[in-house]
């Protein structure tokens, strides 16, 4: 990092030089290259390494979800699963929200969770949001955690997700076969 920014400084003074001679075409290609080595600090920084684990991840977003809360302590009791899952898809239909999630969630696999019903606000619309959130779907910040394609076991993700967040999915992402984790915003 110490050499991105040692560069940064070097560009920052020949835009200087550039605005002073009036030199708008070096301004411009020299803001670009300072614009890619801000990028490259930030992503740098954006690097998370968990250190008790070495799990390494990315934060790259923060998305705003509705999410239909389950009812019961354990939802792996007894039928309510197919109860909450026929629940779910009745309520998206009715609120005109299925096509929105049917297509986000075909985009990606879900590999391990334990949030039974998700869908983000911008693929389905403020209307659909509306109905949804008056049929008790709670509105959310969803962090999207990169963990890259093949850097970490799976089952070491799985393992840090449980232990580390109340609430996630783990899932692929088929344009780029990325291991993502949605988690709920502290």
């Amino acid at each position: 990092m110490d050499s991105n920014i040692q560069a940064l400084k070097h560009y920052i003074y020949e835009l200087e030089y550039a605005l002073t001679v009036q030199e708008y075409d070096r301004v411009k290609n020299v803001a670009r290259t300072i614009k890619d080595y801000v990028q490259d600090i930030e992503n740098e920084v954006n690097i998370v390494t968990d250190r008790s684990t070495g799990i390494y991840y990315k934060h790259i977003n923060t998305i705003e979800f509705l999410y239909k809360p389950v009812e019961v302590v354990n939802p792996y009791l007894g039928d309510y699963l197919e109860y909450f899952s026929r629940e779910r898809t009745y309520q998206l239909e009715r609120s005109g929200a299925k096509e929105g999630h049917d297509e986000f969630w075909s985009e990606h696999n879900i590999l391990k969770a334990n949030v039974f019903g998700l869908v983000p606000v911008p693929m389905i619309g403020s209307e659909s949001a509306f109905i949804l959130e008056d049929m008790g779907w709670k509105r959310v910040d969803v962090d999207v955690l990169d963990f890259g394609n093949a850097h970490t076991d799976l089952a070491n993700i799985y393992n840090f997700c449980e232990d580390s967040f109340d609430r996630f999915l783990a899932i692929k992402e088929e344009q780029t076969d990325a291991t993502l984790v949605l988690k709920f915003a502290s």
